[in-house]
């Protein structure tokens, strides 16, 4: 029933530890996307302005400051 758990060499033990950090990614992908769906608006997330112009002006005064 439980044969996944049976580990018969270092592929499989490989591939366990593949699957795991593949399950904390996706735990951590859903997480920051309802943290950050609740802090900023659609219209900020989908807004191809914002956060340009904050970006420009601080790489501007980085290099000539």
């Amino acid at each position: 029933m439980l044969d996944f758990l049976q580990f018969r060499d270092g592929w499989d033990i490989l591939q366990a530890g593949a699957w795991g950090v593949s399950i904390v990614l996706l735990l951590w992908m859903l997480w920051d996307a309802i943290r950050v769906s609740q802090q900023y608006s659609e219209d900020v997330l989908t807004s191809s302005q914002e956060g340009v112009d904050e970006l420009a002006s601080s790489h501007d005064a980085r290099h000539h400051g």
